[in-house]
Formats: C-alpha cells, sequence, structure tokens
C-alpha cells in the first residue's frame, strides 16, 4: 500500500499515521543503556523482531528491492503493524479507526467482531463529550511492557513488577506467583503485592527443605493461618532482603538518569521517554520504601 502512494484506497489513514515512533523497535543502543533491566529486556526483544522482519523481507516478491532496503519505511511499516494491530485468535489484524483508541488501564470501550468478521466497537460507560476513548492495550501491571513495545508511559498505571529478577524459575515458585505482572510494587501507595513475599519467603527456605515444602504447601492449600505464621516468623529475613533490593535498584536508577542525563537530547530524542519510564519507577520504589519497608526493618 506505501508503494501505491496516493492510489491506494487506504492512503488517508496510512497519511494520518505517525511518522516517527519511540517504540523499543526504533530505540538505539543508546537508548537501551539508559533503561533498567527488564525495560532494556523487552525494548532490545522488540529490535529483534524488527531486525527478523526485516530479514523475512527479503523472501517477499511483491514488494520492490528498493523498498526493502528503505529502513525507514520498513521499521515504519513494522511500527505502524507493532502498535496498531489487534490480536484475534491466532491472527494480528488492523482495523482502520479502531486503531486510534488509546490506551487506558481502566477502558471505557470495547471491540467485538461479528460472524462476518465485522469489527464493532461499544463503550462501556457513559462518556462525556471530549474525552478519550479507551481501550487497554496489555497488561496495566507491567509498564514497562507497555513503553518497550508501544513507546509511551502509562502514567496511571497502577503499579510495576518489583524488579527483582535474580530467582530461578521453577514450578513451585511460579506457582507462588513469580511473574513480571504478578511480583508487584504499588505506585500509589507503596504496597507491595502478596506474591512478592511469598516467592521471596520460599526462597529463603531453600536451606530447610521440609519447611520450604510445608510452607508451599500451606499456599497452595489456602492455609491462611499457617501461611501467615511462616510469613510472620521470617518477617524480618524477608523485608531485609527487600530493603537491600530497593535501596540497591535506587541507585542503579540515579546511575542511569546520570548517564542519561550526558546525552545529546537533539542526537538521541528519546531520552526524554526513557527519564519519564524510569522518573515512574523511581516512584513506585521510593513509597515501597517509605510506606512498606522502613516502617519495618527501619532506616538504617
Amino acid at each position: 500500500e506505501y508503494e501505491k502512494g496516493t492510489e491506494s484506497p487506504w492512503f488517508p489513514w496510512l497519511n494520518s499515521l505517525p511518522r516517527v515512533f519511540d517504540s523499543g523497535a526504533a530505540m538505539t543502543p543508546t537508548c537501551y543503556d539508559c533503561l533498567p533491566p527488564l525495560a532494556a529486556k523487552y525494548a532490545m526483544a522488540e529490535r529483534v523482531k524488527y531486525i527478523n522482519c526485516k530479514q523475512a523481507l527479503k523472501e517477499v516478491d511483491f514488494i520492490s528491492e528498493d523498498t526493502k532496503k528503505n529502513d525507514v519505511v520498513t521499521k515504519w511499516a513494522y511500527n505502524v503493524l507493532g502498535t496498531r494491530a489487534f490480536e484475534v485468535g491466532e491472527e494480528m489484524v488492523i482495523v482502520p479507526m479502531a486503531d486510534m483508541f488509546n490506551h487506558g488501564s481502566i477502558p471505557n470501550v470495547e471491540i467485538h467482531y461479528d460472524e462476518e468478521g465485522s469489527c464493532n466497537a461499544y463503550t462501556t460507560v457513559d462518556v462525556p463529550a471530549g474525552s478519550p476513548l479507551l481501550i487497554c492495550y496489555a497488561n496495566p501491571y507491567n509498564p514497562s511492557a507497555l513503553f518497550a513495545k508501544y513507546g509511551f508511559l502509562d502514567e496511571n498505571a497502577p503499579a510495576t513488577f518489583c524488579k527483582i529478577m535474580d530467582i530461578i524459575p521453577s514450578t513451585e515458585n511460579r506457582n507462588l506467583g513469580l511473574s513480571f505482572s504478578r511480583m508487584l510494587f504499588y505506585h500509589e501507595n507503596g504496597g507491595i503485592s502478596e506474591e512478592v513475599f511469598d516467592v521471596l519467603l520460599f526462597e529463603h527456605l531453600s536451606g530447610e527443605w521440609q519447611t520450604q515444602k510445608d510452607f508451599y504447601n500451606a499456599c497452595m492449600n489456602g492455609d491462611v493461618d499457617t501461611k501467615a505464621a511462616y510469613h510472620q516468623q521470617y518477617l524480618g529475613d524477608v523485608m531485609g532482603r527487600l530493603k537491600k533490593h530497593v535501596d540497591t535498584f535506587l541507585i542503579e536508577l540515579d546511575k542511569l538518569d546520570e548517564k542519561a542525563a550526558s546525552k545529546d537530547i537533539e542526537t538521541h530524542t528519546r531520552i526524554p521517554k526513557i527519564m519519564a519510564h524510569n522518573a515512574f519507577v523511581r516512584e513506585a520504589f521510593i513509597r515501597v520504601k517509605q510506606n512498606s519497608i522502613d516502617p519495618v526493618v527501619g532506616y538504617e
């Protein structure tokens, strides 16, 4: 459709689309270097997907060689697909106009497809005139993943992953909640999700096999009293690990900000958004430290 230019029936829609994107696929190594590990991992994964897509284009015979070799156009096309397509079953589809809905942690629009494949959008509440129409692009509890895929920060995200990434996954700790979308620090009140405590205590008990097994069974069987007793017994150990992690991560964020601030934003135009992402994470960590950790283990 790009090659057809104004002759394409989709030209008005194509011409309305952004020309520049801030997604992970559009970032540079400098961008990745200024992001925390998880966000950088997500962003680099988007870049790899783009590279794979560009390689696959070599096998497509209905696109000209000039277009295939045009990095600006191929990256633009990839970002259009990556940021505006919907997943329907096992397929990715683009629905012009429906792709204009913004993201919201609390959506007010639902999208349905009828038997003929037509897309229908309905508001779920009364929406005042002039208010945005919102759908939820992805899990609102993982703003770093949204940032990497779509290139924007969801400032209303209720939480962020706690950034503990040194735990080796197992069936047991996954069952307890080892997940980027379940081990959460809550942004507004500095709360900590139950899964963080469960996973950390399970890992702490790795040297006490029977105790670890009993704690795990209490979690899986809904034995609230036994689970609570274990948490109370080992509260100091778990909170101590959390404090060390949070204090260390805040220092790392400061270093990332120093690195980002040293870059020329005329050359590295995505740096301000990266710093905004890091600031959002920092706010959540500071509130967790102030409201949930320091009152238990102290300030020293």
